[in-house]
């Protein structure tokens, strides 16, 4: 598809098999911003994310028998990503979008995935079903979530180099923006990313909004040039280019549809709370959404209002004893709003704790689980952090007096929740003859 005078275009599409539809685009490119130096490697697979929330990951991706540049492309891929999101915090001081980003020796950078595609280059080289089956594969070799969208560097051979980018995708669910590397040679990508991002978070919604191009293409805006989603390409620079010329069709509007700038896959940079995890003993505590991955103390800052549910996974020789602060109780899992600062504990121990019994007099003590059966077995190791019962039974002509030390009081049974090493004793007291 070209534009007018024969400029190279950008596409949208729809994706199959989730994506909402979003019609054919394009768009102007030329040069990112500048970002900050690259120092990370591409990886396989996701590393821990620096920031929390639904997130926006980033794939290298090529055909199964094209070569692997990844190591070569990925300090463009990260440029590209600073010059997007710079872009869009001078357009939205308040918004930016939620790329992935892992810690390096320099810092937060983006976590680029490279991903080996199940299908040749010749397979994928057509117009036809393209963007669906790049974006299928893509979901099927990494993380596939509610809480992910996806921007995808393609490099792999293609019919023309026209189209220099897709994308699609639904304003709550999911998304993927994909740019052509080997298409459009001598245009940067930074605009290209930008365009097909908006996409895959959902612009335009249909029926599309009042300067949406036509009914065949409600997925751009035609009210001006210098709107991102105007369908051809302009070349001129990402900073030239606006979200959403006077904010009436997909963000930051007062209409009754979907806002772009409500999107959960932008980060509230006006609205930052913090979650303080402390952890005692050998355990992880993961969230449902990306962001919170932790073996020991940790901090992550969230959009306030935000739902996390944390997970606690003990160690190995270890169970899960108890959630403190903004969680309590024993199940291993709790669900909060991240409203303001709040710290939340979770504490691990070992599976079972040493128990010593001791008798006064004569009589036996017998534990429930098994594990002390005294006299004879005075010590032992019972489960830790669950309830233990105690029996004390007194010898014919003896009757039960008290217990001392963990176990307190006159009663013959003690039931008690085990947290640590504990000693107790028995006393039993002779009858005396009436």
């Amino acid at each position: 598809m070209s534009g007018p005078g024969g400029v190279r275009a950008l596409r949208a599409v729809a994706r199959l098999g989730g994506l909402a539809a979003v019609a054919a685009a394009g768009l102007s490119l030329s040069g990112p911003a500048a970002a900050a130096p690259w120092c990370g490697s591409p990886s396989p697979v996701d590393r821990p994310a620096a920031v929390a929330g639904h997130q926006i990951r980033v794939v290298y991706a090529f055909p199964s028998d094209g070569a692997d540049e990844s190591a070569a492309f990925a300090a463009r891929i990260s440029d590209d990503v600073d010059a997007v999101e710079e872009w869009w915090r001078v357009q939205d001081p308040a918004r930016a979008p939620r790329f992935d980003r892992a810690l390096f020796p320099c810092g937060a950078q983006a976590d680029v995935i490279a991903v080996r595609l199940r299908r040749t280059g010749e397979e994928l080289r057509a117009e036809q079903d393209r963007f669906p089956t790049i974006a299928n594969l893509v979901s099927d070799a990494v993380e596939d979530s509610p809480y992910l969208k996806y921007l995808v560097y393609y490099d792999g051979p293609l019919d023309g180099d026209e189209i220099c980018g897709q994308g699609g995708g639904s304003f709550g669910g999911a998304g993927v923006a994909v740019v052509y590397v080997q298409a459009c040679a001598d245009e940067p990508t930074a605009v290209v990313a930008a365009h097909e991002l908006l996409h895959a978070l959902g612009a335009l919604p249909a029926p599309g909004p009042p300067h949406a191009c036509s009914a065949e293409d409600n997925g751009h805006t035609c009210d001006s040039p210098d709107d991102i989603l105007w369908p051809f390409a302009t070349l001129v620079p990402l900073p030239a280019l606006f979200l959403d010329v006077g904010r009436d069709d997909y963000y930051d509007h007062a209409g009754g549809w979907p806002d772009i700038r409500d999107s959960a896959w932008l980060r509230r940079l006006d609205a930052q709370v913090s979650l303080a995890l402390r952890l005692q003993g050998r355990g992880t505590v993961e969230s449902n959404v990306p962001g919170l991955e932790c073996s020991a103390d940790c901090t992550s800052e969230w959009d306030a209002g935000s739902q996390v549910t944390l997970v606690a996974t003990p160690g190995p020789g270890q169970v899960f004893a108890r959630w403190s602060g903004g969680c309590a109780g024993r199940a291993p899992s709790c669900s909060l709003t991240v409203a303001e600062p709040m710290s939340v504990g979770a504490v691990f121990g070992p599976t079972a704790f040493p128990v010593r019994v001791s008798i006064a007099g004569r009589g036996t003590v017998r534990s429930t689980p098994a594990g002390i059966a005294c006299p004879g077995a005075c010590a032992g190791r019972l489960p830790s952090y669950t309830r233990v019962r105690l029996v004390a039974k007194p010898a014919r002509g003896w009757r039960f007096k008290a217990w001392t030390g963990v176990c307190r009081g006159s009663a013959a049974r003690c039931t008690l929740t085990l947290e640590g090493a504990a000693r107790t004793r028995a006393s039993f007291t002779r009858v005396r003859p009436s």
